[in-house]
């Protein structure tokens, strides 16, 4: 028996409760749970309700991407294989969603419908498992409850939820394996914990290719498992690397025979950015996060600001206030050690983001790209909050401690009051016109689109090269797969592209153009003619060069 148990024992009481792994005692498991876990699952369900409520008059929104894994699933389902309308095989995605779709088709299911219901679910899943753990490892059960309100009134999670996007399941399964990963190395859990932390950071990798980060960090964690011998760790980072990463493996594979290539053929989104020029867009979208909705101009430097102002407060404090470095040590505790599992993966997916994101997508990092990366920084601000006010200091450090507290306490409120704000915006915006952006191909933008009206009632019957090709299909549902081309982005690459007859659908005004050129480029061409001059864009008529027998 343990020197606590003798102790207990001798004076005729329970044997008292062990420590917690971060230091100072572990909350006793008793009724005050009951009511917390209520209120997780009410805010479980409000986030995932949230969500159905902002998409249910248009459906989650429907970007390009959205719409080839929509067609790949269309297509599985007829037995043509994971190829999306023009026939190309899916392999800029990962096929987890498409496969649900497919098998939403299968039992006779709206697939955009399906796709919208898991994301819903997911994301008040994600709510629920994060905030039931912090109610086990936080020492202050108001901490967990806070964390859980700061992620289902989150405004890039309750937005990457509404999209038919893979956000929302990736967030759930990297939420899940590096949670049962953290059960693993810190809360004395077996094997059946590693296997979960493997099959759901397998999952997350083939929903989302980003994902794979959490297999990485992950067998780095338990390779620098302390609490186990070398042998072990091996073992055990073997094991969770074999299963976790054995479904992208098999992915990789099909993709490289299909296509030629692991994650399709990316180098028409190479862009010149370096590393260091997504800095500042990944400034702006922290900044978002903190406060949502707030003015652009100063919102790019607010981490800057913060971080600066926080070092500058700390160095006042210990000079202001040497008492406060000197807390005694039966008083004092640890952060968990959950913090630089969290902690590590959203540093190393901020990282490989930066670096990915100008090579292979052509875009700017943006509040979407990172927001797997939110739900683990939400957990390390709750330890490291739950550990700060579990602090007892001395002296006049009692006053500072207690204003720090008055301020965590007041920039948390702020924080919820512009999440909350924008997500009202922004549903009310929705349930209007859809996702007013340029992206959103069941957004009220083109229920006005003259454009769009012409080339559905002309039928095309031939090859439409056009800037956004799905968009025809989606709208008028009669085109066989293969009938549209998308134009290359490249303005040398016209000429190529235009090697047999065909029309051509340019859409002017919004949306948003994937080409280096505009129609004058078309134009400027001998064998392409205008039909049609419309509102909000133009028909043409494209006339192939002679071939020779």
């Amino acid at each position: 028996m343990s020197e606590c148990g003798l102790r207990a024992a001798a004076v005729g009481g329970p044997p008292a409760s062990p420590p917690a792994p971060g230091g100072g005692p572990r909350r006793p498991s008793g009724a005050w749970r009951a009511p917390s876990r209520v209120f997780l699952v009410l805010l479980a369900v409000a986030a995932g309700a949230h969500v159905l409520f902002r998409t249910a008059p248009r459906g989650g929104a429907l970007s390009a991407d959205g719409l080839a894994m929509w067609s790949a699933a269309l297509n599985f389902a007829d037995g043509h294989g994971l190829v999306d309308f023009a026939g190309r095989p899916l392999t800029l995605w990962p096929p987890l969603l498409p496969l649900i779709m497919g098998a939403a088709i299968q039992l006779d299911l709206d697939p955009l419908e399906a796709a919208r219901w898991v994301n819903a679910a997911a994301f008040a899943a994600t709510v629920l498992f994060l905030g039931c753990w912090l109610l086990r490892v936080a020492r202050r059960r108001a901490v967990a409850l806070a964390a859980a309100v700061v992620v289902a009134a989150s405004h890039p999670l309750n937005d990457s939820a509404a999209q038919v996007m893979t956000e929302a399941l990736a967030i759930l399964f990297i939420s899940a394996a590096l949670l049962q990963l953290d059960a693993f190395l810190h809360r004395e859990r077996g094997r059946s914990a590693l296997a979960a932390a493997a099959g759901c950071a397998g999952l997350a990798a083939v929903t989302r290719y980003p994902g794979a980060v959490v297999i990485l960090v992950g067998a780095a964690a338990l390779l620098l498992n302390r609490r186990a011998r070398a042998r072990a760790r091996l073992k055990h980072a073997a094991l969770y690397g074999v299963v976790a990463s054995a479904p992208l493996a098999a992915i990789l594979a099909r993709n490289r025979a299909v296509d030629g290539y692991w994650t399709g053929d990316r180098s028409t989104f190479a862009s010149p950015q370096g590393t260091l020029e997504t800095l500042a867009p990944a400034a702006s979208a922290f900044g978002t996060w903190a406060l949502p909705g707030a003015g652009p101009e100063w919102l790019v430097h607010l981490p800057w600001l913060v971080a600066g102002g926080l070092c500058s407060a700390a160095v006042l404090a210990l000079v202001a206030f040497p008492r406060l470095s000197r807390l005694r040590r039966a008083r004092s505790v640890r952060a968990d050690p959950a913090v630089w599992l969290l902690g590590g993966f959203a540093a190393a997916y901020v990282a490989l983001m930066c670096v990915m994101v100008p090579v292979f997508s052509g875009q700017n990092l943006d509040s979407r790209m990172l927001a797997p990366a939110f739900v683990p920084f939400a957990a390390v601000a709750a330890l490291l909050a739950d550990r700060f006010l579990h602090i007892e200091p001395e002296g006049r450090g009692v006053l500072l401690h207690r204003a720090l507290t008055a301020t965590l306490v007041a920039g948390l409120a702020t924080h919820l009051a512009f999440a909350v704000g924008r997500n009202a915006t922004l549903t009310a915006e929705w349930r209007t016109h859809g996702n007013a952006e340029w992206a959103a191909y069941n957004s009220a933008y083109w229920d006005d689109s003259a454009t769009l009206r012409a080339a559905s009632r002309a039928r095309l019957d031939t090859v439409v090269y056009s800037n956004d090709a799905e968009l025809l299909w989606y709208r008028d549902r009669t085109a066989p797969v293969g009938a549209y081309v998308r134009l290359p982005p490249l303005a040398e690459s016209i000429d190529a592209a235009l090697d047999r007859d065909g029309s051509i659908v340019w859409f002017e005004g919004k949306l948003f153009k994937q080409t280096t050129y505009g129609v004058s480029a078309l134009l400027s061409l001998p064998r392409v003619r205008p039909v049609s001059v419309l509102e909000d864009g133009m028909l043409l008529r494209a006339r192939g060069p002679a071939r020779t027998p």
